[in-house]
């Protein structure tokens, strides 16, 4: 499946002095248009006439949703003319809902088809530029006319030259200027799902400017993945926040692999088409009479700050309501991380889907175009922030793209391509890529998972890239498909009370931070070097659903010192890092009776290039390191096993301790080690630490 171009719009940021003093931006601001009140937009659409080039045309007959000549079937549902109580229209209520009715977005088109012909029009070609172009035909239509008779002055509540971050000045310009001109487009360049949005004026419509602009194609539907995307620029910056599926390979970000998932910019390739619960936070929208930045519910159903520090005492119980209809979401702060490495927080969403909330967008991506697609089942949602927690100063446009990782409750795998494929595939027809998810290769800490385009090096150049994606289409496992398009959502990927229903230390997916590798398509930024986080810091917090009501609202109980493995779980990571922790048994790391802990090497990629040979296999990463820090305690309970794959170690720094009860074994295969550094503790069966000894697996430094 092609990744679509998403947008050409490239970063500037205004520098404003005011009386002397910098102003402070802030995001709740917005970018180029604020995020707050009310806007109405001016749309028109257009078609190419290739009376030149014939063959260009991509859909030289017209389809079924908009026949050639005509305006297209869906011209009234995008936008409300007249404000409503309960908007209508696909993208008015889209910002609706996502801004909790702090956003009204209207608007009307004109009722007459521009048509664009190519002789008369070379540069039409030009999709970025052509807005000019249906300007300068629809002028030939004398005056304003649109469908629901408003008049430029309805077009005009914002002054023009808003500034990034800074607040926007409401009122009309004098002369009049449209606050932002639409064009959608049958059979341009951009054919379906590409488009591209600015501030500035494509011309004078009808005598008068305007503040801002976007185009896009419509040849297969309403175009509204890329329409909402690319509005939304406009509030929260440029190509460095693409996210939430919204990416492409050519822009750089905090992770080797294309990002799906849900945000305000999202697109194509996500999950769910509303907004994150980071999104509200950046643009400020709050439920009226809320207090807190970010909020949920006590116990006895109270607003409390849901801005956690578990490490620091933040635990309890928690109530979470629907987080599209209340904005109510927690925030978890990941521990451990340099401060001079990019920090990250954990998000938790209740969404209890469309069927529930009523909200449209509240749904998987095909769901309701689809039968194939499983709905939304009712449970959490979450993902990690990485970097991106300035709202306010001169760098708050900064930084990359991808800064919202998805985190699916099936968790993450060493995923790999398959050489077959599916055909007559869910939702699209034709064929679809099968890739395997197999058990024996969970990877919580650096595994891949499915709301995201895993890379390898398709080529065999000794270079991963991200153009070398695959996308996960089919699933296999244990030999048949268990699902389809699991790119764009699955019930499972949520948290429920009767699926997976706990992260922490000792699940997949996993409560630790995730490795970054600020990249472009196939080079890093920072080669691994700060602020890219290379190590994983193990942590011992965990969240836990403890019931769903039936209203929606989902118990949550989030501890700190939750140190125990209770499952068969296998690490990988170049290094893994375990702090003094305090769990139960005084244990950092408690492995429970007769379960196996494996570190292995991944065979997901967390580099890009300097490929090794080794076990009849090609790596794209080190062999896994694991190293007890002072004060940290290991502790295998009876009969668990710690297991050492393709060269992993253990490192026992001084003052840190592993304990294996009885019946506990340690088992290595060659070349793994164990390292007892000076004055750390190493207590075991004297028979079984005498034979890895002997065998070379242990090594006392």
């Amino acid at each position: 499946m092609r990744i679509p171009l998403l947008s050409a719009f490239l970063l500037c940021l205004s520098t404003v002095f005011v009386q002397g003093q910098r102003p402070v931006q802030e995001s709740r601001h917005g970018w180029y248009l604020s995020p707050h009140g009310s806007i109405r937009i001016l749309l028109l659409f257009a078609e190419i006439e290739y009376d030149v080039n014939p063959g260009k045309d991509p859909q030289p007959h017209g389809a079924e949703h908009w026949p050639k000549g005509q305006l297209p079937k869906w011209k009234d549902e995008l936008f409300d003319p007249h404000p409503l109580p309960l908007p209508k229209a696909q993208v008015s209520r889209y910002y609706h809902d996502i801004s909790l009715g702090q956003y009204q977005v209207l608007g009307d088109h004109i009722p007459q088809l521009i048509i664009l012909k190519e002789s008369e029009y070379p540069g039409v070609s030009n999709g970025h530029g052509i807005n000019r172009l249906v300007v300068t035909e629809a002028n030939k239509l004398g005056e304003l006319r649109t469908q629901h008779g408003l008049s430029v002055a309805d077009f005009d509540s914002w002054k023009r030259g808003g500034k990034p971050g800074l607040p926007k000045e409401a009122g009309p310009d004098s002369p009049h200027s449209y606050d932002h001109v639409m064009v959608i487009l049958r059979n341009s360049s951009f054919t379906h799902g590409q488009g591209s949005v600015d501030p500035g004026s494509p011309g004078k419509l009808y005598g008068y400017e305007s503040d801002s602009q976007s185009r896009f194609g419509g040849m297969n539907a309403l175009p509204f993945e890329i329409l909402q995307h690319e509005f939304n620029h406009l509030f929260l910056g440029g190509n460095n926040f693409h996210s939430g599926g919204g990416n492409a390979a050519m822009f750089q970000s905090y992770f080797m692999s294309l990002q799906g998932g849900w945000s305000m910019m999202g697109a194509a390739n996500s999950s769910l088409l509303s907004c994150s619960a980071w999104d509200r936070d950046r643009l400020g929208w709050m439920p009226e009479g809320a207090t807190q930045r970010i909020r949920t519910r006590s116990i006895a159903g109270k607003e409390v700050s849901a801005d956690l520090d578990p490490m620091a005492g933040d635990t309890g119980l928690f109530v979470l309501r629907d987080f599209v209809t209340t904005g109510d979401a927690l925030r978890i702060r990941i521990p451990f991380i340099p401060d001079d490495r990019y920090q990250q927080w954990l998000w938790v969403e209740n969404r209890q889907g469309y069927k529930r909330n009523g909200s449209p967008t509240d749904r998987f991506h095909w769901e309701a175009s689809s039968t194939c697609i499983d709905p939304v089942d009712p449970g959490l949602f979450m993902m990690m922030q990485v970097d991106r927690e300035d709202r306010t100063g001169t760098h708050i446009y900064g930084g990359h793209a991808d800064y919202l990782r998805p985190i699916p409750a099936n968790g993450r795998y060493d995923l790999e391509l398959r050489k077959d494929t599916l055909f007559n595939s869910c939702p699209f027809g034709g064929t679809s890529q099968v890739f395997a998810r197999d058990e024996r290769l969970s990877n919580p800490l650096t595994g891949n998972h499915e709301q995201e385009l895993p890379v390898y090096d398709r080529d065999g150049d000794g270079t991963v890239k991200r153009t070398e994606a695959f996308m996960t289409g089919a699933r296999r496992e244990r030999g048949r498909i268990t699902a389809q398009s699991v790119f764009f959502g699955r019930p499972e990927h949520a948290f429920r009370m009767d699926g997976n229903r706990k992260i922490g230390l000792g699940t997949n997916p996993s409560t630790t931070n995730m490795l970054t590798l600020v990249s472009t398509n196939g080079t890093s930024l920072y080669h691994g070097g700060p602020p890219d986080v290379r190590t994983i810091y193990l942590n011992s917090i965990s969240l836990e659903m403890m019931d769903m009501a039936a209203n929606g609202d989902i118990t949550i109980r989030v501890r700190a010192n939750d140190t125990r493995i209770a499952e068969d779980l296998r690490w990988c990571a170049d290094s893994i890092v375990l702090p003094a922790l305090a769990g139960p048994q005084q244990a950092s790391l408690l492995l429970s009776a007769g379960r196996t802990l494996h570190l292995d090497r991944s065979r997901t990629p967390t580099r890009m290039d300097r490929p090794e040979q080794a076990q009849g296999h090609t790596w794209f990463a080190d062999p896994t390191s694991l190293t007890v820090q002072s004060g940290a305690k290991v502790v295998l309970e009876p009969r668990s096993t710690l297991r050492l794959s393709n060269g992993s170690a253990v490192h026992l720094t001084a003052g840190a301790a592993l304990h294996a009860q009885r019946k506990a074994r340690i088992v290595a295969e060659k070349g793994s080690r164990l390292y007892v550094h000076p004055e750390a503790q190493l207590q075991g069966d004297a028979g079984m630490l005498r034979k890895l000894r002997k065998k070379g697996v242990i090594v006392t430094l």
